[in-house]
């Protein structure tokens, strides 16, 4: 797909050096996702009963009698209980990459002053960040997957003609979805925090900090993560 829509994706995407990060480091997450879903839920400081996927397509607007702009919440089957930080992602994937590379730690931080200003626990900044970035890596995950999808809502062979985001057949819903679109958006996402944010690393600081040291496990081999004899 990185070949097929390249226009969408940094210039990068298409280079070896990258795809073999990105192979390694989906990879070794997928060997480590319910591990790491343990950790962002075990310290219940961090968990909370709020929406699940507060992205720009569960949002939507109108004006009152007075002009004054109002806003709604679409979406509500996911709403319970559960991590944070993984929440917080969910709600900035489909955001544009320079808005959260220039201001993520304003929006964390912003966050974690209203949350406790309502009550809520005083959350450490860095842990919280920890948790979105790793979140990020499911999230690009559940992408990857959806592949398939992008490809049957527009066939391989027709993506070279597809020359922006603002083009009607992704611009607009199709068969009354905008899943395309934000497929695509929170896919661009996933690849430039690998790249230009680093959340590889941040991985690879939940295996020997938590994994190894904290809850005094081996590291899993390439033979355990690849399948490999």
């Amino acid at each position: 797909f990185s070949q097929t829509a390249a226009h969408f994706f940094p210039s990068y995407a298409v280079k070896q050096e990258f795809i073999d990060k990105f192979t390694d480091t989906l990879m070794k997450f997928s060997a480590y996702m319910m591990e790491i879903e343990c950790w962002k839920h075990e310290d219940l400081d961090y968990v909370a009963l709020s929406h699940a996927n507060l992205n720009v397509d569960n949002a939507y607007y109108w004006r009152d009698e007075a002009g004054k702009l109002c806003c709604g919440v679409l979406d509500w089957g996911g709403f319970g209980q559960s991590c944070l930080g993984h929440k917080l992602w969910w709600y900035f994937n489909c955001s544009e990459f320079e808005l959260l590379k220039d201001n993520f730690e304003h929006f964390f931080k912003t966050f974690i002053d209203s949350y406790h200003e309502s009550g809520g626990p005083k959350l450490d900044l860095k842990t919280l960040e920890r948790m979105v970035k790793l979140t990020c890596l499911q999230n690009l995950s559940v992408m990857v997957a959806a592949v398939p999808d992008c490809l049957r809502q527009i066939p391989a062979q027709d993506w070279a003609s597809v020359k922006d985001r603002k083009d009607k057949r992704i611009d607009d819903n199709l068969g009354d979805k905008s899943t395309l679109r934000t497929t695509l958006r929170s896919m661009d996402n996933g690849l430039r925090m690998i790249e230009e944010i680093g959340i590889d690393r941040d991985l690879q600081w939940f295996i020997d900090e938590i994994w190894v040291k904290k809850y005094n496990q081996q590291p899993k081999t390439r033979a355990m993560i690849f399948g490999e004899d």
